[in-house]
């Protein structure tokens, strides 16, 4: 049987690990790199926000380009030194909730005046503050399984029939400018529903996961005690560098989704000649 596809949908939902971790690397992660705070085409987010609370206070979230390894998991954000030659360090971002730091090359901004090696470029482009090993940890979790209890629970009392489980992903992106709507949009791979009602779970097709990144980051209610680790490669004004992002799996009070974006290319009619045949 195939899997249905799914219709524009807001409801509660849970991230698995590695599916959390794509998104805090796109709606946070992209708005905590430094040349971001003063440049005056982009949103600033977050600019003006340190000392202040921008996700919940069981949450803390940090930049570590000296690790090498999560739960068994080579990460590809590892480097000893960055591109502007600066020795690579942990960077605490933000601690319980509140915004302590941004990431940060040479250049620097208001209030940080020196980088935390996070000059990042490919071969070719001038360095930027970007992303490295990106680190969510929360203070209070909770047995996946229960999680999943929890889920049920919020879709009764909304009175939805279901919720969403975003089981696996493949990369995402988010809009950081102030011409078009400050979103972004993770493109999830495998994507379950999680009915209220007891059925058996259903495999859907078609789905994106959008959004705005301070209404998303507010409805994070609850942290799994797994961990998940994504690894791949970001492209912004520097190029193209390797990161990770590790995130335990989160449950979401209030998500939204859209249908994705259908190819329209259509099988070949003939099969193709074989080659090397007289």
């Amino acid at each position: 049987m195939k899997a249905p596809l799914v219709d524009p949908f807001t409801g509660p939902a849970m991230l698995s690990g590695r599916a959390a971790a794509v998104l805090f690397h796109e709606v946070v992660g992209h708005r905590m790199e430094g040349h971001r705070q003063k440049d005056e085409n982009a949103d600033q987010t977050f600019t003006k926000k340190i000392g202040k609370r921008i996700i919940p206070a069981f949450l803390s979230l940090y930049a570590d380009p000296t690790m090498e390894e999560a739960g068994g998991i080579p990460l590809m954000g590892h480097y000893k030194y960055d591109d502007e030659g600066v020795k690579a360090r942990r960077v605490a971002l933000v601690e319980k909730g509140i915004l302590r730091s941004f990431l940060l090359s040479r250049s620097p901004i208001k209030g940080f005046p020196s980088s935390n090696g996070h000059g990042r470029k490919s071969e070719g482009k001038w360095a930027v503050s970007r992303q490295s090993n990106l680190i969510l940890e929360a203070s209070r979790t909770m047995p996946v399984k229960d999680l999943r209890k929890k889920l049920i629970a919020m879709c009764k009392e909304k009175k939805k029939p279901y919720g969403l489980f975003f089981e696996d992903i493949e990369g995402g992106f988010t809009l950081t400018g102030r011409t078009l709507p400050n979103a972004f949009n993770v493109m999830p791979v495998v994507v379950w529903r999680i009915y209220a009602d007891g059925r058996p779970d259903e495999l859907v097709r078609g789905v994106d996961l959008i959004g705005t990144p301070l209404t998303t980051m507010d409805k994070i209610v609850a942290a799994g005690d797994d961990t998940g680790v994504f690894n791949g490669y970001c492209g912004a004004e520097s190029g193209w560098v390797p990161v990770s992002a590790v995130s335990p799996t989160l449950l979401i009070s209030d998500v939204e989704v859209q249908r994705k974006q259908k190819g329209q290319e259509r099988l070949p009619l003939l099969s193709p000649p074989s080659w090397g045949s007289k």
